[in-house]
């Protein structure tokens, strides 16, 4: 535990140092940024009146309270996470081999299990924590834009459903963290994550999203408005990520690095 701990603390160490912290926090604006622009646009429509492509999305959308202004938050966090906690995992595990350090971290009195675990417990802390920021900063917009329908229930359930949604996400880190050690680097893992969205995307367009772990989270949103998934779904996606999981840490086990 005791090395565990220092792995963990290292590796934060190392994110929080780096330019990926600020780029992250940057990037997670957008997902508060996007909701609360559209949610101005459609409850004062008449200030965007000259925006007529943009407006007939608009319409699509409908972010009218606090309960649909939730679901658009969670349902941005889970494709925007995708991307933004992929890029993370790409950084934090394909960083290694980049600047050529993988040599010193096997030389370590340390089983190297315990490295890939520290990395994934930094993944999902930074992951948490910069959505919480982009909670923040999306009710805040709320306030500020004047939704209607604020009660404690509606907020509750709205923040219990953006952090089921987060969670989900995050899972679905760990292929991206095998394919950083597979192609040993940037470029293999940041091109799943682009298949993934698309793969996702596509599959949503098909009404095939509760067939495809990626949709999942967005699903979990329930932007719907029904419950577009089922247990299979779940089980799906946690097998994706036990698998990346369980890969990650067989590559690091097993593979020589000579």
């Amino acid at each position: 535990m005791n090395k565990l701990s220092t792995c963990i603390l290292i590796e934060w160490r190392k994110l929080i140092k780096s330019k990926l912290s600020v780029i992250t926090i940057c990037s997670i604006c957008f997902v508060p940024f996007i909701v609360g622009l559209f949610t101005a646009m459609m409850k004062y429509p008449e200030h965007f009146k000259n925006l007529g492509l943009i407006s007939a999305k608009i319409e699509m959308i409908r972010i009218t309270d606090w309960s649909s202004y939730f679901i658009s938050l969670s349902q941005v966090i889970s494709i925007g996470g995708l991307l933004i906690f992929g890029f993370i995992t790409s950084w934090i595990f394909g960083r290694e081999y980049s600047d050529k350090t993988m040599i010193d971290l096997l030389i370590l009195p340390i089983k190297r299990e315990t490295v890939v675990l520290s990395k994934f417990i930094v993944i999902a802390l930074w992951s948490y924590v910069i959505s919480i920021f982009a909670l923040l900063l999306g009710l805040l917009a709320g306030k500020l834009i004047g939704l209607a329908g604020w009660d404690s229930i509606i907020v509750f359930k709205g923040i219990l459903t953006f952090s089921y949604c987060t969670t989900l996400t995050i899972l679905l880190s760990t292929p991206v963290a095998f394919f950083a050690c597979l192609g040993r680097g940037y470029l293999s893992p940041l091109a799943f994550i682009v298949f993934t969205i698309l793969f996702s995307q596509l599959g949503s367009a098909l009404n095939l999203g509760k067939y495809i772990p990626w949709s999942i989270p967005a699903l979990a949103s329930g932007i719907t408005g029904k419950v577009a998934f089922n247990l299979g779904s779940i089980i799906s996606l946690f097998g994706v990520s036990v698998l990346g999981l369980i890969s990650t840490i067989a590559w690091w086990r097993y593979t020589d690095y000579n």
